[in-house]
Formats: structure tokens, C-alpha cells, sequence
């Protein structure tokens, strides 16, 4: 039961990851650079 319980969050933080990925992954915003980089750090830690 556990391990199913791991599994799910497992997905769907992998799920979220890829979404935010999407939307902060290609540079688009020219006037905050850092922003992106320093939130996926944070989330990564």
C-alpha cells in the first residue's frame, strides 16, 4: 500500500515538474533571466 502511495507522488511530482518546465523552460522573459533558474534550484533542493 505504501509503495503505491510512493508511486503516485512520484508522478505526479513528476507531472508538475514537467508542466512548470514547460511553461519557465524557454527563455521568453528577457527583463527577469534569473528568476527561472533560481525557482527550479529551489525546487530541485
Amino acid at each position: 500500500m505504501r509503495k503505491r502511495l510512493v508511486a503516485w507522488t512520484i508522478l505526479t511530482s513528476a507531472l508538475v515538474a514537467v508542466a512548470v518546465w514547460t511553461v519557465l523552460g524557454p527563455p521568453e522573459h528577457p527583463g527577469s533571466p534569473h528568476l527561472p533558474s533560481r525557482s527550479l534550484e529551489a525546487a530541485v533542493r
